[in-house]
């Protein structure tokens, strides 16, 4: 509702459906030297989400604002590392220009209208439109 009352289509996405569907075996992320791993099952794929990640940015080039799921490898804002020591953004967040938060902040009025409006000064510099 709060989408559409502010006149936004929400359009849902998962890098990670799209490449292995669902159910899938969990994917943990691990630091390993200077390189970010996305282990699921023995696999390490963590380049084949930055690549969906980036084509689905060019896909959706219209898009004004992402929202994403808290804690998801490909989608969390602020997603935990195995051995790293601290956590870091997504590859969907990295991939994109437009605002972004998760879903969990989206929770309390005060940060919905803190994301639309960020979601408003970007569509205004982007498309010129107020």
């Amino acid at each position: 509702m709060w989408a559409s009352d502010n006149n936004f289509e929400l359009v849902p996405i998962c890098p990670e459906h799209e490449l292995f569907g669902t159910p899938r075996a969990s994917i943990r992320l691990r630091q390993k030297d200077d390189e970010v791993l996305a282990i699921m099952g023995k696999e390490n794929v963590y380049s084949k989400l930055k690549e969906k990640c980036e084509e689905l940015s060019k896909r959706y080039e219209d898009v004004v604002g992402f929202i994403g799921i808290s804690n998801s490898p490909s989608c969390g804002l602020s997603v935990g590392v195995k051995d790293r020591g601290s956590t870091m953004k997504a590859p969907m967040h990295q991939s994109l220009e437009c605002p972004t938060t998760e879903i969990s902040s989206m929770i309390s009025r005060q940060n919905q209208e803190t994301f639309l409006q960020r979601v408003k000064k970007y569509e205004a510099r982007r498309f010129g439109t107020n």
